[in-house]
């Protein structure tokens, strides 16, 4: 702590440290002059006393002191003036520095100003043709937009005059379309209704078939009156082969009802229609079976 103010205090510490010496000086000096010297008397020497008025000694010391004390007055004033003129001399350099540093300053800023300045003006003047090229821009783009909005309303005209002659053509194709499907229907049905007369011929002709090979092939149980009935279901393949036969609506007689069941895997194959849609009919056959009807 005591360093940094003898650093920032260089002079004033200077000042102080020389009259310090100063005043040690003087008083070392004093000192030797007060001291009593001592007398060394040799051998044979004669000793001569003077005799001293003690009023005009005192006045003589009172006159040393006294001057002395004007000396160190001086020395003072002295020391002090050369400390003012010190202080005037750094006060001085102080200003003159910190004039030099406010010119710095100075002229810094006004150059900050002055480039600041330029800078404004380079800024207005890129703002103002930024603005120039983005209304040319927006001016362009607005005739481009105008342009295109006319090109679309045209291709949107001429789209609206191909979608109503696709409509026109689109409605007579389907009114032929819809003439074309009714006569299909027609055509259809009639043939329909024509395979429907044959197929029930077909089927009716091999259900009796069938029924007459099944018959062909029963046995009457001793123990079974011949007025007896039952249902059967019959499972078939194409080629007319029994898979499997079972009574569903039984005649009471058990061995009646066996004995069906016989009659219908001796049948097999049964004679079943060639047509494979007819065969349909077929596949799974239910037949009522009464002998003698």
């Amino acid at each position: 702590m005591m360093f940094d103010w003898i650093k920032e205090n260089r002079i004033a510490f200077i000042i102080a440290l020389v009259f310090h010496v100063l005043i040690l000086g003087a008083l070392f000096i004093n000192w030797q002059m007060d001291r009593p010297e001592k007398i060394v008397m040799e051998q044979g020497d004669i000793i001569q006393v003077t005799s001293v008025d003690a009023n005009s000694y005192e006045a003589e010391v009172k006159k040393i002191e006294q001057n002395k004390q004007a000396e160190r007055r001086l020395e003072r004033q002295r020391i002090e003036k050369q400390r003012k003129a010190e202080a005037l001399k750094e006060k001085k350099k102080k200003q003159a520095q910190l004039r030099k540093t406010e010119e710095v300053k100075r002229k810094k800023a006004a150059a900050a100003k002055k480039k600041k300045a330029e800078q404004t003006k380079k800024r207005k003047e890129a703002e103002k043709k930024a603005a120039e090229a983005k209304r040319k821009k927006e001016q362009k783009k607005h005739q481009e937009e105008l342009k295109q909005k006319e090109l679309e309303q045209q291709r949107l005209k001429e789209q609206l005059l191909k979608e109503k002659k696709f409509q026109e053509a689109e409605k007579k194709r389907k009114a032929e379309q819809e003439k074309r499907q009714a006569e299909l229907k027609r055509q259809e049905e009639r043939v329909i209704a024509e395979r429907k007369r044959l197929s029930k011929g077909i089927v009716n002709r091999h259900v009796a078939m069938i029924a007459q090979k099944i018959e062909r092939n029963w046995r009457q149980p001793l123990d079974a009156p011949s007025n007896l009935k039952c249902k059967i279901d019959i499972v078939l393949l194409p080629s007319g082969k029994v898979v499997s036969v079972k009574v569903v609506d039984s005649s009471g007689n058990p061995s009646f009802d066996r004995s069906v069941e016989t009659a219908v895997r001796r049948a097999s194959p049964l004679p079943v229609p060639a047509d494979s849609v007819i065969f349909k009919q077929f596949e799974v056959m239910r037949l009522r079976f009464e002998p003698g009807r």
